[in-house]
């Protein structure tokens, strides 16, 4: 995680600075010292919460606190260039949640920040082998924890994007400080979201927060989205493309046939992993090409006035809550399921009714008639998710996999204009905020989903895997519905075919470097 690179490299050039932060007088090198010792504690206690599974949100955002008390503690002794910098470093770190393979790297930056405090309170001379042992110790730490880090594709796709060579480009705008309010003025927009308050114990609905959030933190307060959660998802994708509001946080969703060639930015049954996902979201067909394939179908193919940005993802899904177990497909036949997007195609062709034919029906409501036997089935997303909605008291039968949302991805969508009257630098902080919640709450899902399903193991529900006579009958549908739907849309059609070549390249790929 990139954020944790920015730990080690706050750190490091503390370390430059030691010199300056030994000449106060002991009182303040005392306060300077306790500061970084603050740090290392929060640090000690998010150690501890990952080592007790759980994910240290609260130690993690107290990051954020030492960022605004950098320029009172320390800022007159290294200026006010500095300052900026290491302000930024560390507001990127409290944006990246840890996960349990982070450790290690965690206990290298406590030992980095412990070792700076000793050293600026016993204000040692430059010869003095504990001082020159720090020295060398923190550019080392960088590089052990870049090591780390780099462990899969995946991964190596974080570092690429938020290296530490693009972050001086973003830092270096800060460096004049008289012209601040013209590289950082003040914007204001609005944002709407689909996610209401009924799923606001779901990891998903943080999401477009956490955008917000993020933009706000690395523009230190001038660029302010302000989040309105109303709307669904069509209605909002139309209200950013009229530029009656800037953004919209949604999932793709849409009802109307115009748009669903844009389901293959969001998710296909039986269609890409998580991983193969990223890669297509951020496929461009030439790479000189200023958008993204997805991008451009947008504007150049439908005639919206939007560009989208991936910020979310739940990654592999489940097969959803039933009120009885399926044993033939006729089971089936007339049967109410709450399911949203192409997956509630498929499953009206094998003979189910999708909740959306009986009108808007909300999240909590259908599964308060899946309590009382009116629904049959209803999907969200995961275990975790699943759990904190209550669908567990609702049904016993837990079906898996998710075929009709593999990796399923959510989107900031953008008014063009909007967008192009943005500052380039607000553009690339907006950028990296849609990808950092992207990369977090992938990792968030997949490591609170593997202990909620423990959980849910221990509750006496049953899970059941999915028959083969019904995923058979599934694929089969699924690619009828994909070919009819080409048939009778050009746009679909280019993009399916588009879609269809990527996967037939990137499994032959995932294939060869699958491990059973």
């Amino acid at each position: 995680m990139s954020g944790l690179i920015d730990l080690l490299e706050f750190a490091t050039k503390l370390s430059e600075f030691s010199d300056r932060l030994q000449q106060p007088r002991e009182a303040k090198r005392k306060r300077i010292a306790e500061y970084l010792l603050q740090i290392e504690n929060c640090l000690n206690k998010s150690i501890e919460e990952l080592k007790n599974n759980q994910i240290p949100r609260r130690q993690w955002a107290e990051l954020k606190t030492y960022a605004e008390k950098l320029e009172p503690t320390i800022g007159k002794e290294i200026g006010s260039e500095a300052t900026k910098e290491l302000y930024l470093l560390l507001m990127f770190t409290s944006r990246n949640l840890p996960t349990e393979t982070d450790i290690q790297s965690i206990e290298t930056a406590a030992g980095t920040f412990k070792a700076l405090a000793h050293t600026i309170t016993t204000k040692q001379r430059e010869e003095d082998p504990l001082r020159r042992k720090f020295i060398t110790y923190a550019p080392y730490a960088v590089a052990v924890l870049a090591g780390i880090l780099v462990k899969d594709s995946f991964e190596k796709l974080q570092l690429s994007k938020f290296s530490s060579e693009r972050f001086t480009k973003k830092s270096s705008s800060l460096k004049n400080s008289s012209a601040d309010a013209d590289q950082f003025p003040s914007i204001s927009w609005e944002m709407h979201t689909f996610l209401s308050s009924s799923v606001r114990k779901t990891i998903l609905f943080t999401a477009p927060e956490q955008v917000c959030d993020r933009v706000r933190e690395m523009t230190q307060g001038r660029f302010n989205i302000t989040l309105e959660r109303t709307g669904e998802t069509e209605e909002i994708l139309k209200k950013v493309s009229s530029g009656d509001i800037q953004c919209g946080y949604s999932g793709i969703y849409y009802s109307t046939e115009k748009y669903r060639a844009l389901f293959f930015g969001c998710a296909i049954p039986f269609g890409l992993t998580p991983q193969e996902q990223t890669a297509w979201l951020n496929y461009k067909r030439d790479p000189k090409d200023e958008l993204t394939f997805m991008q451009s179908i947008y504007k150049e193919k439908l005639d919206l006035n939007v560009i989208p940005f991936p910020a979310g993802s739940t990654g592999g899904q489940m097969g959803g809550w039933f009120k009885s177990k399926i044993i033939s497909l006729d089971d089936l036949k007339g049967e109410i399921i709450r399911i949203p997007g192409l997956g509630a195609e498929v499953w009206k062709a094998l003979g189910m009714i999708p909740h959306s034919q009986l009108g808007t029906i909300s999240v909590d409501e259908a599964i308060r008639r899946l309590r009382d036997g009116r629904f049959f089935a209803v999907e969200w997303t995961s275990p975790y998710d699943d759990l904190q909605l209550g669908l567990d008291k609702a049904a016993k039968f837990y079906y898996y996999p998710g075929w009709w949302e593999p990796s399923t991805t959510f989107d900031v969508q953008v008014n063009i204009d909007a967008w192009k009257k943005l500052p380039s630098n607000y553009q690339e902080i907006f950028k990296l905020a849609c990808h950092e919640t992207y990369t977090s709450l992938l990792a968030e899902y997949d490591q609170k989903n593997s202990a909620a399903l423990e959980e849910i193991s221990q509750k006496g529900i049953e899970l059941l895997q999915f028959s083969d006579d019904l995923i058979k009958a599934a694929k089969e549908q699924t690619k009828e519905l994909l070919d009819l739907y080409s048939r009778e849309n050009g746009v679909f059609k280019e993009v399916y075919e588009e879609w269809r070549n990527f996967r037939e390249r990137i499994r032959a790929w995932s294939d060869l470097t699958k491990i059973e």
